[in-house]
C-alpha cells in the first residue's frame, strides 16, 4: 500500500511533467511556470527531477540508445516516466534554452543597431543586453537590462514576444521603446499594439493612427499603468537614438542619474542644494564636458575631481 507521502510525490511529479510538456509544446510561458514552481518548494524539487529525466532522454538519443518504439519525449513526460529522474538540476534544462539564443550586449556609452532574422530591427542603448530565439511557433526576444528600440515586422503566423523580468509582452507590428528601470519596465508604444501579462495582471496599449496619443505601459511589481505620453516626452525618450539626452525641468539629481548611464566615470552630487536645481537643455551623450560646462555657466557649480571614477558637483 502506497504511503501518503509517496502519493503526494507522484502527484507532484505528474504535475511537473505536464508543465514541462506544455512548455515544450509552446502552450505555456516561463513566467507561468515560475509562478507555479515558486509557490511551493516541493514543486521546484519535482520539476528538477522531471528536467533531469528530460535531459537524460536527450543523452540517450544522442548515444542512439532510444526509448522503445512509439514513445516520444512529450508522451513519456505526460505518461509519468519522469519518476526515473535523477541528479541534474532544473538549471541544466533551462540553461540549454539560454545557450540556443543569440545574444548581444552593449558597453557603457555604446549604441548598436541589429537586423533580426524576421526583418524586424532592434537598436540597443548604453549598457544593454538582449537575446533572441526565433522558431516556427514564435519570435521571442529577452531584454535582460538596459533599453532597446524595437521595430517589429509583420508576421501573421508567429507572434513577437518581449520577455523581461516583469512579464511577457506580445507586440504587434509597429514601433516600441522598452527600458528597464530599478522599479520596473517602461514600454512606450509609438505605433502598434502591446499586451503584457505579469504574474498579477494583464494590460494593453495601442496606437493605430498618426493622430493617436502614444502610450506607455508602466510596469512594476505591484501594478501596471497605461498612460498617454505627451509629444515632448516621446521626443525625450527617442533622443538617445540620435546620441542625445534631453532634460526639461528635472532636478539635477535626476539628470545626473540619467547621464551616468552613459559614463564610466560617474558624476556625484556633493550637496543637497545642488541636487534640487532644475535643469533644461539638450546634450550629447558622448560629450559630458559640454554638460559639465553648462552646469558651471548656468548654476555656478564647482566641478571637483575626486579620483579616477568620480566627479563631484558642488554649489559654491
Amino acid at each position: 500500500m502506497a504511503k501518503t507521502g509517496d502519493q503526494d510525490r507522484d502527484a507532484l511529479i505528474a504535475q511537473a511533467s505536464q508543465w514541462l510538456a506544455r512548455l515544450d509544446a509552446g502552450r505555456t510561458t516561463e513566467l507561468e511556470l515560475d509562478a507555479w514552481r515558486d509557490a511551493d518548494p516541493r514543486r521546484a524539487a519535482a520539476f528538477a527531477e522531471v528536467a533531469s529525466a528530460w535531459s537524460r532522454l536527450d543523452a540517450l538519443r544522442s548515444d542512439e540508445a532510444r526509448p522503445a518504439p512509439g514513445i516520444n519525449r512529450r508522451a513519456w513526460l505526460t505518461g509519468g516516466g519522469a519518476a526515473l529522474a535523477a541528479s541534474l538540476t532544473v538549471g541544466a534544462y533551462l540553461g540549454r534554452d539560454v545557450l540556443l539564443r543569440d545574444r548581444v550586449t552593449t558597453g557603457i556609452g555604446e549604441r548598436r543597431t541589429l537586423a533580426l532574422p524576421d526583418g524586424s530591427s532592434v537598436e540597443l542603448n548604453t549598457d544593454t543586453q538582449i537575446s533572441w530565439r526565433f522558431d516556427r511557433q514564435r519570435r521571442r526576444l529577452w531584454l535582460a537590462r538596459g533599453e532597446a528600440a524595437l521595430t517589429i515586422a509583420r508576421d501573421t503566423l508567429r507572434p513577437f514576444e518581449l520577455v523581461t523580468a516583469q512579464g511577457l509582452t506580445r507586440l504587434a507590428a509597429g514601433q516600441f521603446n522598452a527600458r528597464l528601470r530599478p522599479a520596473g519596465l517602461d514600454l512606450f508604444v509609438l505605433a502598434g499594439r502591446a499586451v503584457i501579462q505579469t504574474a498579477s495582471a494583464t494590460a494593453e496599449a495601442g496606437v493605430t493612427g498618426p493622430d493617436d496619443a502614444r502610450q506607455v505601459l508602466e510596469v512594476s511589481d505591484r501594478k501596471i499603468e497605461v498612460v498617454d505620453a505627451p509629444e515632448a516626452q516621446v521626443q525625450s525618450v527617442q533622443a538617445w537614438r540620435r546620441g542625445e539626452i534631453v532634460f526639461e525641468g528635472q532636478p539635477l539629481s535626476t539628470a545626473v542619474e540619467e547621464y551616468n548611464r552613459y559614463l564610466t566615470r560617474k558624476l556625484v552630487i556633493g550637496d543637497a542644494r545642488a541636487a534640487n536645481l532644475k535643469l533644461g537643455g539638450r546634450f550629447l551623450t558622448g560629450d559630458p564636458e559640454s554638460f559639465l560646462q553648462a552646469l558651471r555657466t548656468t548654476f555656478g557649480l564647482r566641478i571637483v575631481e575626486d579620483g579616477p571614477s568620480r566627479i563631484l558637483l558642488k554649489s559654491r
